[in-house]
């Protein structure tokens, strides 16, 4: 009998039907009928494909304007809008750091203002009226997507007035309630509905506020409230939030359903990353929630030519908004390069400075912040590395008191310099005044600053080496010992005057004990800049306290050889010490059989490196990037030398720089 009951159920899954995915193609530049956005939309199916072939064809730039009350909600999963597929647009073929060159042809416009209110399509959808929903009526959406999974926008150009209108949201004359735009919404269900979270978003290529034509910043005049000349770009460009529980299940927790995964940019192990940066003309970006969240290789308030500013003088109040990017409830966030060995170099981002309005680059609202990462980044400098002048922007607001943040490089072996940050003229971290005590870890390595500053309003100011006897009691005195003849300043490390071109001795608090026993000090060239506090305005070399190379036996004080550095006499040096639970990789043991090696490693970091040369004092390269104590098998490879490399900053807590120092 039960034999029988599955083959009938075999048989019955063969009759099913099987939906194969189609691409839908926009054909006119009318906002609904046949062959129109609003068409494709209503046709999708799971796996689908909007193209886009309007004629005429080659060379012509095509506006679709939104219709009153919006496109339909995108809520199939899997689907991919590709603005490429127009004739004659092409994506952009050169580095981060050269022009932009891409050729988009597919403007989605709401500079009529019209959209679509997110609450509404939502709930009319679900069927519910849920309570505790990520968006309201008043944010509005170009393209708006709920539940769908997979959805990737692709090689289009949003145009927006800050402020829109719906049947639902309809304008008013005040400005308090009036709808904002926003060009894309990822909405997620609530918890205790499903798990349906739009999962594994992704924004590559798309251009913000700017004119495809002449490349430069769009302008229109705002249709609703007599506003006059505003950018033409969304009050917020990509938006995803958390919902919230309906309680409606009993005993169903009060919990929220987070946004995540999603890329805003270069995608994990792209296979075409230039072809994937995106441009904003913005003050107000990507504002989210939850994670892990992926922000690689955009441009941000910097036009396709990579060396203008935008001029964002015109903003209205709501598009100034809070940050380029910003996040709440924040954990895994990776702005910048990855370091995984895979396209690096085009992972980092390109951040403007602030024309009118607004205030920091990457902005944090609510806790945890937990593995945040921001690494091969450019703060108000150019894709040549040049500044854009004076700015003192906040690079980052508010890091909380549980924050585990590394900003620049994990020294782990893998693009160790790529992974360093470039900032001129900023005010580098806004922290949280209301510590009680500290909790967070802060790692800030490899990076290079000139004329750049922690307020001294901000509690601890990290990043300089001088305030009043107080300083960074809060951040250090869990794991260093400030009960030495300076007190809290024990904390600074100390350029001692035996240093000269070829020998680095000074000296640095001393770990109260595990975990953080491992200290690892970053020599810099200064910068400059006589009103600037001591900074790194170039990484030159890392050395570890109490290793084989440190010559000083005592804990916290250490003599390390420089002789192959380069420096010279009259040239200005910093340091800054890093205190971390991570020890270095060792390679514990090596075996061979026939074209495969397998290597042990012990006392792995959380992060570390494997290189190989064919030669033991050869070219070392990188092979592949671990994680913890692991084995690695090098499968097919002719026998080689293999190394270990990184470790020191996986978690841990980086000093303020020392004083500037001249070698004497």
């Amino acid at each position: 009998m039960k034999r029988t009951y599955s083959l009938m159920l075999v048989g019955v899954m063969a009759l099913a039907p099987v939906t194969r995915a189609a691409i839908r193609t926009v054909t006119t530049d009318a906002a609904t009928g046949a062959g129109s956005l609003t068409a494709a939309i209503n046709a999708l199916n799971d796996g689908d494909t909007i193209a886009f072939n309007i004629p005429p064809g080659t060379g012509e730039v095509h506006y679709i304007q939104t219709p009153f009350d919006g496109y339909p909600l995108i809520t199939k999963n899997n689907i991919t809008i590709d603005g490429y597929t127009q004739p004659g647009a092409a994506p952009n073929t050169n580095s981060i750091h050269a022009a932009n060159n891409a050729s988009l042809k597919i403007v989605l416009t709401s500079t009529n203002g019209n959209a679509l209110s997110m609450y509404t399509a939502c709930s009319t959808f679900a069927g519910i009226a849920y309570p505790n929903f990520g968006f309201g009526d008043t944010e509005t959406a170009i393209l708006g997507c709920f539940r769908a999974s997979n959805v990737w926008v692709k090689g289009l150009v949003f145009q927006a007035s800050p402020y829109t209108s719906t049947t639902q949201a309809p304008p008013d004359p005040t400005l308090n309630n009036a709808a904002v735009s926003k060009a894309i919404c990822f909405a997620m269900d609530a918890p205790d509905v499903s798990d349906q979270r739009c999962q594994g978003f992704h924004v590559s290529g798309c251009w913000f506020g700017v004119d495809p034509v002449t490349k430069q910043v769009a302008y229109c005049q705002d249709p609703l409230y007599s506003l006059g000349t505003q950018v033409a770009t969304p009050t917020i460009c990509i938006a995803t939030y958390g919902t919230g529980t309906n309680g409606t299940i009993a005993g169903f927790p009060n919990i929220n359903n987070w946004p995540g995964p999603g890329t805003v940019g270069v995608a994990a192990g792209s296979s075409t990353p230039r072809a994937e940066f995106n441009v904003f003309v913005t003050g107000y970006g990507f504002d989210s929630q939850g994670g892990p969240l992926r922000v690689s290789g955009n441009f941000w308030g910097v036009l396709p030519d990579g060396v203008t500013a935008a001029d964002m003088s015109v903003l209205s109040s709501s598009q100034q908004g809070d940050g380029f990017t910003e996040y709440g409830d924040a954990h895994d966030i990776l702005i910048g390069t990855d370091g995984d060995g895979v396209n690096d170099a085009d992972e980092g981002n390109i951040f403007g400075p602030w024309a009118n309005g607004g205030s920091v680059c990457v902005d944090f609202y609510s806790g945890p912040q937990a593995n945040i990462v921001i690494a091969g980044n450019s703060f108000n400098a150019d894709i040549h590395g040049n500044s854009f002048g004076a700015n003192l922007g906040y690079i980052i607001h508010s890091i909380g008191n549980t924050a585990t943040l590394r900003f620049g490089s994990d020294f782990n072996g893998v693009s160790d310099a790529l992974e360093g940050n470039l900032a001129f003229n900023e005010l580098l971290f806004d922290f949280d005044n209301n510590w009680p005590t500290n909790l967070a870890w802060i790692s800030m390595r490899g990076n290079s600053m000139t004329n750049c500053s922690t307020p001294a309003s901000s509690t601890p100011p990290l990043g300089d080496g001088y305030d009043g006897p107080s300083y960074g009691l809060n951040t250090y005195s869990q794991f260093i010992d400030t009960t030495g003849p300076e007190g809290a300043l024990d904390i600074l490390p100390v350029i001692g005057a035996g240093t000269t071109a070829t020998s680095l001795s000074g000296t640095c608090g001393k770990p109260l004990g595990a975990p953080y026993t491992n200290l690892v000090v970053d020599l810099y060239q200064a910068d400059p800049t006589p009103s600037a506090p001591p900074q790194g305005m170039k990484w030159l070399a890392s050395f570890t306290d109490n290793s084989a190379a440190d010559s000083n036996p005592a804990v916290g004080a250490f003599t390390f050889s420089t002789a192959g550095l380069g420096l010279t006499s009259g040239e200005q040096v910093t340091i800054t010490v890093t205190y971390t639970s991570d020890p270095r990789p060792i390679i514990g043991s090596i075996a061979r059989a026939g074209n495969q090696t397998t290597i042990n490693i012990k006392n792995g970091p959380t992060t570390y490196g494997i290189q190989k040369s064919v030669t033991a004092n050869g070219t070392y390269t990188n092979t592949i990037s671990m994680f913890g104590t692991a084995t690695f098998t090098d499968n097919n490879s002719p026998a080689s030398f293999y190394r270990a490399t990184g470790g020191g900053t996986a978690n841990g807590q980086t000093s303020p720089f020392s004083d500037v120092y001249t070698i004497p």
